[in-house]
């Protein structure tokens, strides 16, 4: 604009140049506004986030919330060396990751790719297949069930090595109660049972549930007087022994065994039986689950075939 014409406009409006100038004014305040609006949006979206940073490799960034979820920080050396081995764990790992990318090729990277991919989705599946099958599916194993099971698979279940239940007590040479033990221990009634076990702190050893099975391993390392020699000698079914030497007095008697080739004790492959029947029933109900989603989604048109 020439000087003459800026003198006829202020003719005409003496404030235009004051005007024109706070114009100048606002637009430079304006721009200078955007600016820093542009600057700061940038640094939000290429600078780490408003959290504690502990180390970087190129653009990924290590975080102290990283660092708490592993670590209780203390002064103590142990405690900095554990935290500084995590960091350099994390660089390395951080580092062959850049190196792979780089050096693998795209082919490589993408069956990488996808084999991530699925195994994030085997996670999300059986995830989800679990927490569906712990709501639906029926956990009650009827003992009938057990049984049923058991007399259709009776090779499978008889027993490779035998299977012993007895009572014992090892009792020192002087105890002054051994009349009476040895009278409940033979006898053994509720009230015999509940006399024994009130006087265990004299035993050197003992056996009182002869409604457990026990393997021959186990029996001899309990029941101290019996040996690969004399085993056979002692095995006999409800019979009463009381031996003694100079380590003390021992009560020995037999209740029942089972021999190799003998169907295994119910309560022995109850629990056996009890988890084949409900893998079953899992194996059913994911099955059925999966038919049943499928259908679904072909009935609301959620999946479609084309």
């Amino acid at each position: 604009m020439s000087d003459k014409f800026k003198e006829i406009v202020n003719c005409i409006d003496p404030n235009y140049s004051s005007s024109q100038n706070q114009k100048k004014i606002l637009w430079s305040y304006s721009f200078l506004y955007l600016i820093l609006i542009f600057l700061f949006f940038s640094c939000n979206q290429w600078s780490p986030a408003n959290e504690e940073v502990v180390a970087r490799v190129g653009n990924v960034y290590l975080y102290r919330k990283d660092l708490n979820q592993k670590f209780t920080f203390s002064s103590t050396s142990d405690s900095i060396l554990k935290a500084r081995n995590f960091i350099d764990t994390w660089a390395r790992n951080q580092l062959m990751v850049r190196q792979a990318e780089v050096n693998l090729t795209q082919r490589e990277l993408d069956t990488l790719e996808q084999l991530v991919q699925d195994y994030k989705n085997e996670l999300y599946i059986n995830s989800y297949k679990t927490k569906i099958i712990s709501k639906g599916l029926d956990t009650l194993v009827d003992r009938t069930e057990i049984i049923e099971f058991a007399s259709k698979n009776e090779e499978v279940f008889k027993l490779k090595a035998p299977l012993y239940r007895v009572r014992y007590i090892h009792l020192p040479p002087d105890n002054v109660d051994q009349t009476e033990i040895q009278r409940s221990f033979q006898r053994f009634n509720a009230t015999d049972r509940n006399f024994l076990d009130s006087l265990s702190f004299q035993y050197y050893s003992y056996i009182l549930s002869d409604s457990l099975w026990i393997n021959k391993n186990s029996l001899t390392s309990r029941v101290r007087f019996l040996n690969q020699e004399n085993f056979n000698k002692y095995i006999k079914k409800s019979q009463f022994f009381k031996i003694e030497d100079s380590l003390g007095v021992y009560l020995f008697f037999l209740k029942e065994f089972l021999e190799i080739g003998d169907l295994a004790p119910e309560e022995v492959f109850s629990p056996t039986i009890r988890n084949i029947i409900l893998n079953q029933r899992k194996l059913e109900f994911g099955k059925l689950f999966q038919k049943d989603i499928l259908q679904d989604a072909l009935r609301s048109k959620t999946y479609e075939i084309y």
